[in-house]
């Protein structure tokens, strides 16, 4: 009687841990196999129309981005609603949340997007010229509908996550980027940019049907087309999404400005080097960060139940990045010249630049991840919210002054300087209230990988990596160099022994 009592009892706890490892699992999945697709995608384009034409669609997209305001943070409030009434049994409930949003925000994104095309229209002179100010306006109108279509299909895609099927939305996600890749090869030789704006609708229309159905499957009480609206949950939510929103308008200051004051100080080229390079490294960030957002809810349970035990997480998780991210991006920052040849065929200077600069800017942020998703596991967003203020004015005041005086290395510059300090300011506030200090969180073992790292990067500026002029010793030395001393340091540090042993006690996490 004392077993099964016990074993009942623990019942719970083990499906939440495999239920959190089924997530970890598809974020990290879907970020590495979405990185893939998404590479191919720029990858294709740039060797298909051009490295200009490329920085035409990425302007575009990231200035149309702006339209996201009008979501109010709704989007975003979905994940959290949906939790809630499923784990009071409130079934009706949460699909009357996800319903309410995906029609509140049809409507509202409706209105607002023929209300900013013309504003859109006036602002594209100020970008491009001549051939590329036509494409520019040729294709906005087709980039404002696959907002539309991406952004309702998002909230279907947070009705999953809030379902915990997060399995659903990565697969979702995954199969959608491989629709637009393969519609990208049959629409783009014959039709250029167009091509490429079509392809985008077709991807934001499969998001929107197979998201739907999808859903119906973790939620059965969804209907087949949403109709049911509630005033109670929209205002419900409205108040939660303020601060989310906040957070939202600051982030606009980051890489749609930046994209915008590449394409003006740069022109088409520059934005284009610096949209695949960003994506690269986002995409490596991603890697890492995935796992993270994961973890958000098991933060909030702690927070609830073992407060105490909130600071041992937080130097767990800072140990981790250090022994994750100083040897990943070193050796990203020394294989740049690799990844240039993998996207354009060639070594390109620029991109090599951009991607050397945006490592070193967000390898920054991700030891930032900790402190931001603690304060949305607890429910502190308000320095989330400042941190996300401070980039945004940041970037863009260093942005239009560097910009000015330098062209596009100095938007770069001020994208990384404002980025680093943001990011720093979060950590810096985060580990005063909590009362930590830097000596809790970096151990005399992270040296060894901070001079390695650093040895890494000064090799890799001094001697890069160029795979189609280099001989085949500068070659082999640039390709197998940066590996070999990044991991003997790495196998010698004490947390790949904790790392692994966690694994081996953790079977149910593989």
């Amino acid at each position: 009687m004392i077993c099964s009592s016990l074993i009942r009892a623990l019942l719970p706890a083990v499906a939440e841990k495999k239920r959190l490892a089924r997530n970890v699992l598809a974020n990290v999945l879907q970020t590495l196999v979405g990185a893939g697709l998404l590479l191919a995608l720029y990858r294709y384009v740039n060797t298909t129309l051009g490295i200009e034409q490329l920085g035409v669609w990425s302007v575009v997209l990231t200035t149309v981005s702006a339209s996201r305001l009008a979501d109010m943070g709704l989007s975003a409030g979905v994940i959290r609603f949906v939790a809630r009434y499923r784990g009071r049994g409130q079934m009706d409930r949460a699909g009357q949340v996800i319903d309410t949003t995906a029609l509140t925000l049809m409507v509202l994104i409706g209105v607002a997007l023929p209300m900013l095309y013309p504003l859109l229209m006036r602002l594209m002179p100020h970008l491009f010229e001549s051939a590329h100010l036509a494409q520019a306006l040729l294709i906005l109108p087709y980039a404002l509908g696959s907002l539309w279509l991406i952004m309702v299909a998002a909230v279907f895609q947070g009705g999953l996550d809030g379902c915990q099927r997060m399995d659903f939305r990565a697969g979702l996600v995954v199969a959608g980027q491989a629709l637009l890749l393969a519609l990208a090869f049959l629409w783009v030789p014959r039709n250029g940019l167009m091509g490429l704006a079509w392809a985008q609708i077709g991807q934001g229309a499969f998001l929107l049907i197979a998201g739907r159905f999808l859903l119906r499957r973790a939620l059965p009480t969804v209907p087949r087309i949403p109709w049911r609206w509630r005033w109670p949950i929209l205002r419900e939510m409205l108040g939660y999404g303020a601060n989310l929103q906040a957070a939202t308008l600051f982030m606009l200051l980051l890489e749609p400005v930046t994209n915008a004051l590449m394409a003006r100080f740069g022109g088409p080229a520059a934005a284009g080097y610096f949209a695949m390079a960003n994506q690269v490294v986002l995409k490596t960030r991603g890697l890492i960060v995935s796992a993270n957002q994961a973890v958000v809810p098991h933060v909030a349970t702690v927070a609830e139940s073992e407060p105490g035990s909130l600071d041992r997480l937080y130097r767990d998780s800072m140990s981790t990045l250090v022994f994750v991210t100083l040897p990943l991006f070193a050796l990203l920052f020394a294989w740049a010249g690799g990844v240039s040849w993998l996207l354009a065929d060639a070594y390109e200077p620029d991109f090599v630049f951009l991607l050397g600069v945006t490592s070193i800017a967000w390898s920054f942020n991700i030891f930032a991840g900790p402190a931001y998703f603690t304060n949305v596991g607890t429910g502190h967003v308000g320095w989330n919210t400042m941190t996300h203020l401070i980039l945004g004015v940041l970037n863009v005041g260093l942005g239009w002054l560097l910009g000015s005086l330098y062209g596009a290395d100095g938007v770069a510059y001020a994208y990384a300087v404002a980025l680093a300090i943001a990011s720093s300011a979060l950590i810096a506030v985060f580990q005063r209230q909590n009362k930590g200090a830097w000596r809790d969180v970096f151990s005399p073992d992270d040296l060894g990988l901070l001079v390695a790292s650093a040895v890494v990067v000064i090799f890799a500026s001094t001697s890069p990596l160029q795979i189609s002029t280099s001989g085949p010793a500068a070659l082999a030395t640039g390709l197998i160099l940066p590996p070999v001393v990044l991991g003997v340091v790495t196998w010698r540090h004490p947390m790949r022994r904790r790392i692994f042993a966690w694994l081996v006690a953790h079977p149910a996490s593989k």
